[in-house]
């Protein structure tokens, strides 16, 4: 403490993470990269709305000068927490500045260690979703999940889910819906005419599991992407008090002081946005978010067709029904390049709910394939027939098919992949000279002109319809007129090359 009436708070246990996302830390204790941590403080003095008072916190790593802004956040009763995450090893030093003395002018400082093999926050390369500190790109497919209200206090349920979509389907994140559940988590299916008040506080009941979810999904590996509103049709927006109005930013500040310091996640401001959201909507919610956050998240928002409500986003996102590998290629590429795609509707086998739409698992696996080869845009996938009571997806019933997808690009899709389908009958992803993956569907053999490539010409065939099996080819050439002859007809991808590119990791 440095003379304040605010009381430092430190917790006995360093890792708290079956309860929270985070650690705390007193004077001259360390944290690993890409790990958060926080401070708390009681401040029992103050009588207005805890969640209006602002209070800021600069951090500046002590050998280099790189600086991270971001704020307090109210947790209950007296409590403020600061909440930090070590984007370099080093030291790092922080002050508050606040309007009320309790929280103005505390410093503090933690030391962060290297953490190698952790994966950081999301990045892009170019039109490729990525991770910090891995320096790898990923193609976010992620499984419909449920709703905060759902996972709230539930370590274990998320653990199982984990196991279940992670390791025995493949998948690679979570998507949740919050809508009115941030101002009252049981509202989470509500409309805005459920919320009592006309001035509505975050509900800290959401965050807590938000951050569960989030936590534990970026510890095994993945990400969480989140719907922050629905459609005005069913009320499912902030449009009652004021689209960027004193609620909204409020609860806006809230989500960037708490969340913002949490690594693997992403937001999407909604569904069928064209019914209540315009450019200048998410061109402010846009700025505010991003200037109240310390820490890069992807935000974007999701427009009909191959179009952009606001081109200013971090990423570009699409509703598309049943895409094919032609339309992710345009979405990725000629739309509005240079920045990663999200095919944001969610792709739901389901009996005759939507027929122009529904998809069916062979659609599914192929759709998985399809927005890889194109050059790696984000998806969201559901399985309904006979689902949860809480709206989450249900166990596919060829996740095996999924797992081999998953299994196949595990350290193969590099940030260096271009297409080249010149070099094939079927299609093409490169990495200049070194490694090329190539696929093709419903077909005996595959075509392929590996003529410039150098280095090892080791090369596995997978039978995308099957359990994962590699099927090693030898007496490859690096010369074109190469051909694959598969044991039968099937969906096939092929691997050549070396995946592990100069500098990569």
């Amino acid at each position: 403490m440095n003379g304040s009436g605010a009381a430092f708070v430190v917790s006995a246990a360093l890792a708290l993470h079956a309860l929270t996302p985070c650690a705390s830390v007193g004077a001259g204790e360390t944290a690993r990269q890409w790990e958060p941590v926080e401070w708390r403080y009681e401040n029992p003095s103050w009588e207005g709305n805890p969640f209006d008072l602002i209070a800021k916190a600069a951090f500046r790593h002590t050998r280099d000068g790189d600086t991270i802004d971001t704020q307090l956040f109210h947790a209950g009763g007296a409590m403020w927490v600061l909440r930090f995450t070590g984007t370099k090893p080093g030291r790092w030093e922080f002050t508050t500045a606040c309007g009320d003395s309790n929280l103005d002018g505390l410093k503090g400082e933690v030391t962060i260690e290297p953490n190698p093999g952790a994966a950081g926050f999301m990045t892009a390369f170019g039109s490729k979703w990525g991770r910090l500190g891995r320096d790898e790109a990923f193609v976010p497919q992620y499984v419909s999940y449920c709703s905060p209200a759902d996972y709230h206090d539930k370590a274990g349920k998320i653990d199982a889910d984990i196991e279940t979509w992670f390791e025995e389907h493949g998948f690679n994140g979570f998507h949740t819906f919050v809508g009115m559940a941030w101002f009252d988590i049981g509202k989470g299916s509500g409309n805005y005419g459920d919320i009592p008040s006309g001035d509505p506080n975050p509900d800290p009941r959401t965050f807590e599991a938000l951050e569960l979810l989030i936590g534990k999904a970026h510890r095994a590996g993945g990400a969480v992407h989140i719907w922050a509103w629905g459609d005005e049709q069913r009320k499912m927006t902030p449009f009652r008090w004021g689209v960027n109005g004193r609620v909204d930013r409020r609860l806006q500040r809230y989500i960037c002081a708490r969340l913002g310091p949490l690594p693997a996640w992403s937001m999407g401001y909604g569904f069928d946005l064209q019914e209540w959201a315009g450019r200048e909507h998410l061109r402010l919610w846009h700025e505010h978010m991003h200037a109240n956050m310390g820490w890069f998240h992807f935000l974007g928002a999701r427009a009909p067709d191959l179009e952009q409500i606001y081109d200013g986003l971090d990423y570009s996102s699409y509703q598309q029904h049943r895409p094919t590998y032609d339309t992710y290629v345009e979405a990725i590429e000629r739309r509005h390049p240079g920045k990663p795609s999200f095919l944001e509707d969610r792709f739901r086998v389901r009996v005759n709910v939507y027929p122009e739409k529904d998809y069916t698992p062979d659609m599914t696996r192929r759709g998985l394939w399809d927005s890889t080869m194109a050059g790696g845009a984000g998806n969201i996938w559901a399985y309904l027939i006979d689902p949860p009571a809480d709206g989450s997806s249900a166990v596919y019933p060829n996740k095996e098919q999924i797992r081999t997808y998953s299994r196949f690009w595990k350290n193969r899709f590099r940030k260096e992949m271009v297409r080249n389908n010149r070099r094939t009958d079927g299609v093409c992803l490169e990495v200049p000279g070194r490694f090329c993956v190539f696929y093709t569907q419903d077909a005996e053999e595959l075509r392929m002109d590996l003529a410039g490539l150098q280095g090892s010409l080791r090369a596995v065939a997978v039978d995308a319809r099957a359990e994962y099996r590699e099927i090693p080819l030898s007496d490859l050439k690096a010369e074109s007129g190469q051909v694959f002859k598969a044991p039968r007809r099937s969906d096939w991808a092929v691997a050549v090359g070396d995946p592990h590119v100069q500098g990569g990791r």
